[in-house]
C-alpha cells in the first residue's frame, strides 16, 4: 500500500461488511511498540506474524533490533507466540527457537484456530492479548473475528509471496475507506485511550526530550566548563589554547580576555558536537520511538542539519552574551550557558519533531 498511514482507527465508524478488515492501528514497525505501552494496557500476550513483520519474507536471517525487541518483551513478562500462514513449519520453528519463543500451526489465517488455540495454551481472555501483522486479509480479520486487539505494520520489504502480492492489490482498493474512520488526533496513546496530561504523546515526548536534553547539557556545559576553567601545570587552558589560536590566525600575541573569548568559541564547537551525537542516538531511539532502519540516513541528515543549526545558535548566543556581559569570567559563563540552551532547546525539539523525526503519515500536530 503506497498511501500506507499511521494513526489509530475507530472500527465502530466503518460500514459493517468492513469492520473486520479495520485493525486499531497502523504503525510504521513493531519496534514503535514497547513493553512498557503494551504491559500499561493490560496486554499479556503478543501474537506476532513472522515474514514482512519481523524478518524480511523468506529471510532465515533474524535482524538483530527484532532480537532486541522481542528480548525487551519477554523480560516485561510478556508471552510471545508466532501464527504464520508459512507452509515451511521448519523455519518457523527455527525461528521461534532462535527468538526463544512460541509458535503454533493450525488452519491458516484469518481461520481463529491458532489465535484461540494461543490464548487457551496461557488462560487468557481476547482483551489481553494483541495481534501484530502486515497484512489485512490474514493477520488483522483473523484477529479482529477472534475479538482480539489488531495492529497493521508496513510490511518490511516489497518481495513477498504471490498469493500476498494479489491480496496487496485488494488491500490497496480497500485502504482509502478504511483510512476515513482513522483518528485525526496523534496524541494518544497507540492502543487504549486514556485520560491525563502524560498520556499524551507531545507530552511524553517534551518530557524525554528534556531528560535527553539535560544529558546532552551536561555533556556540552560540564566539558566545556573543565576546558573553560581548568588549569595543567599551573597555566589555564582556555588561555594558553586561546593564545595558540589567536597567535595562529593573526599571527599576533592576544590579550588575556582575547584569548579567552577565541577559547570559548572554539571548545563550544567541539562540546557541542559530542552533545549531538549524544541526542540523535537517544532522541531517535526512545523520544520518538524510531527505532527500524529504514530512513535511518535521510533521518541523520536531517537530524544533523537541525542540530547544526542549533549548535551555530548556541555558539553565537552564549558566545553574544558572554562578549556582552562584564561581570565574573563565572558568572558570564553560567549565564551565557542557560540562555543559548534553552533558545537552542525550543528550536532542537520542533525541527526533530517536525522534520527530522516526523513519521509517515503524520500531520506533525
Amino acid at each position: 500500500m503506497s498511501s500506507f498511514r499511521t494513526g489509530k482507527f475507530i472500527r465502530e465508524d466503518a460500514p459493517k461488511r468492513l469492520r473486520n478488515l479495520v485493525p486499531g492501528e497502523a504503525i510504521e514497525s513493531v519496534y514503535e511498540l514497547s513493553a512498557e505501552e503494551l504491559v500499561e494496557n493490560g496486554i499479556k500476550l503478543v501474537l506476532l506474524d513472522v515474514d514482512n513483520t519481523l524478518l524480511p519474507w523468506r529471510h532465515d536471517e533474524i535482524p538483530q533490533e527484532s532480537k532486541d525487541w522481542i528480548a525487551g518483551l519477554s523480560g516485561a513478562g510478556l508471552s510471545i507466540c508466532l501464527i504464520s500462514n508459512t507452509r515451511n513449519r521448519e523455519r518457523l520453528a527455527k525461528i521461534a527457537g532462535e527468538l526463544g519463543i512460541e509458535y503454533k500451526v493450525g488452519k491458516f489465517k484469518p481461520s481463529r484456530e491458532m489465535f484461540f488455540a494461543a490464548l487457551e495454551d496461557h488462560g487468557l481472555q481476547e482483551n489481553q492479548a494483541i495481534m501484530i501483522g502486515d497484512q489485512l486479509f490474514t493477520d488483522i480479520l483473523g484477529a479482529n473475528r477472534s475479538g482480539i486487539r489488531s495492529v497493521l505494520v508496513r510490511p518490511m520489504t516489497k518481495k513477498e509471496f504471490i498469493g500476498t502480492k494479489a491480496n496487496r492489490l485488494a488491500e490497496k482498493a480497500l485502504w482509502p475507506s478504511l483510512t476515513r474512520v482513522m483518528e485525526e488526533e496523534e496524541d494518544d496513546l497507540p492502543i487504549v485511550k486514556k485520560e491525563g496530561i502524560f498520556q499524551k504523546r507531545i507530552v511524553r515526548q517534551i518530557a524525554k526530550f528534556c531528560i535527553v536534553g539535560g544529558t546532552s547539557f551536561v555533556i556540552d556545559a560540564g566539558l566545556h566548563k573543565y576546558l573553560m576553567f581548568s588549569s595543567i601545570g599551573g597555566a589555564r587552558i582556555c588561555t594558553e589554547f586561546g593564545t595558540w589560536i589567536q597567535t595562529l590566525l593573526h599571527g599576533t600575541k592576544p590579550t588575556e580576555w582575547q584569548a579567552y573569548n577565541a577559547a570559548f568559541t572554539v571548545f563550544k564547537v567541539f562540546t557541542g558536537g559530542l552533545a549531538i551525537l549524544n541526542s540523535f542516538f537517544w532522541n531517535r531511539k526512545w523520544t520518538f520511538g524510531i527505532r527500524g532502519k529504514e530512513d535511518r540516513g535521510q533521518q541523520l541528515v536531517k537530524f544533523v542539519t537541525v542540530s547544526l543549526i542549533g549548535l551555530g545558535l548556541n555558539v553565537a548566543i552564549a558566545s553574544g552574551v558572554n562578549r556582552i556581559l562584564r561581570f565574573e569570567d563565572r558568572t558570564n559563563w553560567i549565564i551565557a550557558t542557560i540562555i543559548a540552551a534553552a533558545i537552542v532547546a525550543i528550536w532542537n525539539f520542533s525541527g526533530q519533531r517536525l522534520w527530522a523525526f516526523r513519521r509517515r503519515g503524520s500531520s506533525g500536530g
